[in-house]
């Protein structure tokens, strides 16, 4: 068999595709011998990627292969021109990998077999637009194993011929892939704890309200009855703290001092006492979003991985989906939510900038990281007082509030404050 393109040029051994052999454009059948070449002779070297070339007409779902590394054969057990339908039949599970850029972060979205169901028609119609298709595949091989590939890919499209070309290797990810689904067990276990724990909340605060409804028949019964609500908020705060604290003992003195700072930062600034008091309730229980993080990870001594912070980053949300749902006098959600918010945007979870957060959580955001700095954690050793207020002072009106720096960096060093 020779190739059309070049006739000094013999076709691969064992090619069984079609382009090379049909009725096609030289153009086409020159790009396609190319790119064989090159990947043989990537082959030859011994690299561990398992390269392939399929196409498919623009308007068909039926794809063919023009090239398989023989590494790929020897897992499916099967001849070239059999490799579609193996491929396609040893399938088990799927997943495609889209990565969108949203306000500076990056957002892993993850499509499930389920979801991907009778899409395919869209997944083609996506590589011809982004130009690129990334996905892992759960399959069968020979020996009745399964293992999972990664497959990377570049789409080209020839219109003058209406065929596409897939220009790809696939790479094994097995180990990844269990690690991910193992956490991903351990993150819906926890989101069921919060679920119950936010039940159990909001059943009692229906209760509260009750109490308070059957006291609004004189004056002094609704006097009576706001202290008691008062008291009871305060008791649901303390134990959401030590919620909080039973999972990561870390924590449980990180929220009393960040509070204690965080409370005499809005007395000094003039804030009102229902608005300092409503900083000390979010302050005892901002990071109760922690609760959705698994033990190992809030505990682990060296750095996190890309999808451990992404969890991590999380419990902002988390805190404010738990807190919403109870009726405080005060926008305990709202501080909770925005308390990793920066002046300049770069905090999380919603990007939020200047003054369009409360002043509450641009308060409780410096005594957290003033607190955090100074204090010993998992992952390294105490950096000590002055360490934190340079690096607030360094962020001044950068990420933090210029105000609430000024007036924390004055409660230390002129005002004697001092964590216990």
């Amino acid at each position: 068999m020779k190739n059309t393109c070049d006739p000094s040029n013999p076709y691969p051994q064992n090619y069984c595709g079609r382009i090379l052999d049909g009725d096609y454009s030289d153009q086409l059948k020159q790009r396609v011998a190319g790119y064989i070449e090159c990947y043989r002779a990537t082959e030859e070297t011994g690299s561990p990627a398992i390269q392939y070339i399929a196409a498919w007409w623009g308007t068909k779902r039926e794809i063919w292969y023009e090239y398989a590394s023989k590494r790929l054969m020897a897992l499916l057990g099967c001849k070239y021109d059999e490799l579609a339908e193996v491929f396609r039949n040893r399938i088990i599970d799927r997943r495609i990998y889209k990565y969108l850029d949203v306000d500076s972060s990056i957002i892993k979205e993850v499509k499930s077999q389920e979801e991907l169901s009778g899409a395919r028609e869209e997944l083609r119609k996506e590589g011809k637009k982004t130009g690129t298709i990334e996905a892992v595949y759960k399959i069968s091989v020979k020996n009745g194993h399964a293992i999972w590939l990664k497959d990377q890919a570049t789409i080209e499209i020839h219109e003058q011929d209406r065929i596409c070309l897939s220009l790809g290797f696939l790479t094994i990810v097995s180990k990844e892939m269990e690690a991910e689904d193992e956490l991903k067990k351990h993150r819906d276990h926890l989101e069921e704890i919060v679920e119950e724990r936010t039940a159990d909340l909001v059943k009692l605060n229906v209760q509260l309200k009750q109490e308070v409804a059957e006291r609004k028949l004189a004056e002094e019964k609704l006097r009576q009855s706001y202290d008691i609500l008062q008291q009871n908020l305060d008791k649901i705060v303390t134990v959401m703290s030590l919620t909080v604290e039973e999972r990561d003992p870390y924590t449980a003195g990180h929220q009393r001092r960040t509070t204690d700072l965080a409370v005499a930062i809005a007395g000094e600034m003039g804030l009102s006492e229902h608005q300092i008091k409503g900083v000390q309730m979010a302050g005892f229980i901002h990071d109760i979003g922690k609760i959705s993080i698994p033990a190992e990870i809030l505990s682990k001594p060296g750095r996190l991985n890309e999808a451990e912070i992404l969890l991590i980053r999380r419990h902002p949300q988390v805190g404010y989906e738990i807190l919403k749902k109870i009726d405080f006098p005060w926008p305990v959600d709202l501080i909770v939510l925005q308390h990793h918010e920066k002046m300049d945007g770069s905090g999380y979870p919603q990007g939020l900038s200047g003054k369009e957060t409360l002043v509450e959580a641009r308060i409780l955001c410096v005594a957290d990281v003033v607190e955090t700095i100074s204090s010993h954690r998992p992952y390294r050793p105490g950096l000590g007082l002055d360490k934190a207020l340079e690096d607030i002072t360094k962020n001044r009106g950068i990420l933090f509030d210029p105000h609430v720096v000024d007036v924390c960096l004055t409660l230390f060093q002129n005002k004697n404050f001092q964590f216990e």
